[in-house]
């Protein structure tokens, strides 16, 4: 090859329109950019469900909060009391707070209340599952229209919102609401949500669910309510306050007969049912009687309140404000044990001041700081019990009753008690512990003496018969209320053991222990002196042991607590005695209050009526400012305090003694056409002749004897001193202390 070898030329480039290249560009760039905004959707998308996931997750949790067994509405409590001819249990009060409620189980419902309810309110509430789509989509595009997201609602969903009180019209409710009702029907059945939607709507007037409506316009119990007033009420609930039966007749004639055309409609009701309900007067009871007003207690049904409280707090673990609340709104139903008789005469004797016929005597008052006369008569209180500790009768002041829940001086006031004490805290206890017997002989001559600053010799203590007697037996001591006695015997025991006594045995609550005044004292445990005192119920409970062989029960105005769902939640039915005292120690005990009622000197003689055997002791604290008797039969222990709140004091020139009289005043009309009857006997009781002297069991030769009451385990010794013939047949004359009565 001669010549050299040439390299082919290189294929020119095709040279790539501009506008194409601008082109894939732009789809470069938009498919990153779509790309970009299909990463961010999907990402986006993901976190919004975890969110939707997290929400729905919720919504069905939610379902915890609708126990439909347990449903936290609040209901009507109803008091009842016992009818002491039937024994049956009858209404005798209704409590409730915002809400008026009484639960009715399903069964006891007419089928036409729940015919006229589904017909009317939820056509279709037997075939959803707790939500009505075709309803709830038409809601919605009303919502997008430009409407609200209301209407729509199943009763399933309607319930959500009665027992929620979750009624804010916003889609969020709207959507909760719509999963918490698929929730709730996959729980409970149908005849179970529409049991709780009938006991949770709304009728108008204060008052919710079916049963307390019934009794509210018609005056009956739900299940006799005819078509027409099932009707009446389901026509209610859409507007109470324009639908009500007392004010709005007209407005509900109208809804409750469309109610009853879709009950015709639907096959419920048949054409003769249809037409006599359309032609059906309602009639409803009588406004002024029924319309809301506040309720009015008396002081039994006071106390009963404060006792439910006091044991929820005590037995359950409620706070004060729970317990308080539920009361009001729980729907308990609390078994009193009220004697509606003996109630009902203190209701009307303690509230009436100007009667002829007064159970009190007339008395004086002086006003201990101003010095003054006082023009109103003393205020009064009075427990009435069984000796078991069953409340029958409260009266906790005397005049007409200012309000509910106010200051009840039978339970809640404090007050000195006086020589009322001296049977519980003085001679009680030592006549338990063989330290004193019938006939025992002290000394009634001062404990203590010394001379004041001007040197005046002062005596203590001072009976309230202004003397001294000298040697005189535990019988007389007693029925005199003889305070020296008294002392000796409180420190035979010690302050400290009666104080015990009566702390621990008869549960005295008010008693003072700790600082420098208290109530360990001879004064305080011998005289009634205390820091603060007692009150009438806890004083009354001290005595039955006296009248029931020496148990003490727990005084008690209940039987039973029922809550909401018939649940025994309290329960005092049996109650379980605590033994205070021997069977023979009660006895004589109560064989000694009687001399106080019925023999020569006994400072309780006014209580006595017929022939009824009546036992009991007086009381009066200093400048006569509080002023007791507490006194019992085989039927009943009652008692009384009488004064004057202020600490005004009586007028110690009284010609009879008040207490006592008051006693006899109730008793004998509470005690009318029963049986006479026997306080209990042990038959370890001996009745024995005791010399008068010297107090010891007496023999033929002893001058003077008389008749007393011993404990076979504590019989004194034969009389020592009169040995021998009779010196003299003269016989002290007893009428020599012919003093006045306490």
């Amino acid at each position: 090859m001669g010549e050299t070898e040439r390299k082919a030329p290189a294929p020119k480039k095709r040279r790539t329109p501009p506008v194409v290249t601008g082109v894939k560009q732009t789809l470069a760039i938009l498919g990153k950019a779509l790309a970009t905004v299909f990463l961010i959707m999907v990402i986006t998308g993901s976190i919004m469900a975890c969110f939707l996931t997290v929400y729905v997750v919720g919504f069905l949790d939610d379902e915890s909060e609708f126990d439909l067994t347990n449903l936290e509405l609040r209901y009507t409590t109803i008091l009842y009391a016992t009818d002491q001819e039937t024994g049956e249990e009858y209404e005798l009060q209704r409590l409730h707070g915002a809400e008026n409620r009484i639960w009715c189980d399903i069964d006891q419902m007419p089928q036409s209340l729940l015919d006229a309810t589904v017909c009317g309110e939820d056509k279709r509430f037997y075939t959803h599952q707790g939500v009505d789509w075709r309803r709830t989509v038409f809601a919605f595009l009303n919502m997008l229209r430009g409407g609200n997201v209301q209407g729509g609602s199943t009763l399933t969903q309607q319930l959500i919102k009665n027992i929620s009180g979750d009624k804010d019209v916003l889609v969020e409710r709207k959507i909760k609401e719509i999963f918490r009702a698929l929730s709730l029907e996959k729980k409970y059945s149908k005849e179970e949500i529409l049991e709780a939607y009938l006991n949770s709507i709304h009728l108008g007037n204060n008052t919710d669910g079916v049963q307390a409506a019934a009794n509210l316009y018609f005056g009956k119990d739900v299940k006799e309510l005819s078509i027409a007033e099932s009707a009446a009420l389901v026509a209610i609930t859409q507007n109470p306050s324009q639908r009500e039966l007392f004010n709005h007749m007209e407005g509900n004639t109208e809804r409750r007969e469309w109610i009853l055309g879709q009950m015709h409609e639907q096959g419920k009701i048949t054409d003769s049912e249809y037409n006599a309900a359309i032609k059906e007067k309602i009639k409803t009871v009588e406004k002024a009687v029924q319309t809301e007003k506040t309720y009015s207690l008396n002081y039994f049904e006071d106390y009963v309140l404060d006792e439910v409280v006091e044991d929820l707090v005590n037995e359950k673990g409620y706070t004060q404000t729970k317990a308080e609340e539920e009361l009001l709104t729980g729907g308990f139903r609390v078994y009193t044990t009220m004697d509606a008789g003996i109630q009902s005469f203190l209701d009307e004797k303690f509230a009436d001041l100007d009667s002829e016929n007064t159970i009190f005597p007339a008395v004086r008052g002086y006003d201990l700081k101003t010095f003054a006369y006082v023009e109103d008569q003393p205020d009064c209180a009075m427990v009435i019990m069984k000796p078991d500790g069953t409340i029958v009768g409260l009266a906790g002041g005397r005049g007409e009753k200012q309000g509910d829940r106010v200051l009840n001086l039978a339970t809640d006031g404090v007050r000195q008690p006086g020589s009322a004490i001296k049977p519980v805290a003085s001679y009680g206890p030592a006549m338990e512990f063989d330290m004193i017997y019938w006939s025992k002989m002290f000394q009634d001559a001062p404990v203590s003496q010394e001379r004041d600053s001007s040197g005046v010799l002062r005596e203590w203590p001072i009976n309230h018969y202004g003397r001294y007697l000298g040697p005189i037996t535990v019988d007389e001591a007693l029925r005199r209320s003889t305070n020296t006695v008294a002392v000796r015997v409180v420190e035979l025991l010690s302050p400290q053991t009666s104080f015990n006594f009566l702390r621990d045995k008869f549960h005295i609550s008010t008693l003072v222990e700790d600082g420098t005044y208290n109530d360990i004292g001879r004064a305080q445990m011998a005289l009634g002196a205390m820091t603060n005192g007692v009150t009438v119920l806890e004083l009354t409970a001290a005595y039955q042991i006296y009248a029931n062989g020496g148990l003490y029960y727990e005084p008690h105005s209940y039987t039973k607590v029922l809550d909401s769902e018939g649940n025994i939640i309290l329960d005092k039915s049996s109650p379980v005695p605590e033994r205070v005292v021997s069977e023979d120690t009660a006895e004589v005990m109560n064989k000694l209050l009687q001399r106080v009622t019925g023999a020569q000197y006994g400072t309780g003689t006014a209580s006595r009526f017929g022939s009824m055997p009546v036992a009991g002791k007086t009381g009066t604290s200093s400048n006569d400012i509080d002023q007791w008797f507490v006194g019992m039969t085989p039927y009943y222990v009652g008692g009384v305090w009488f004064g004057y709140a202020d600490n005004s004091n009586i007028q110690v020139q009284y010609t009879q003694y008040a207490p006592p009289i008051i006693w006899k005043n109730v008793m004998s009309a509470i005690h009318e056409g029963m049986d006479i009857a026997s306080f209990p006997e042990s038959g370890k009781v001996v009745s024995l002749e005791y010399c008068t002297v010297s107090g010891e069991i007496a023999t033929a030769s002893c001058p003077a004897t008389a008749q007393g009451w011993y404990k076979e385990s504590n019989i004194p010794g034969t009389c020592t001193e009169h040995l021998g013939s009779v010196e003299s047949e003269e016989v002290e004359d007893w009428g020599r202390r012919d003093d006045d009565d306490d």
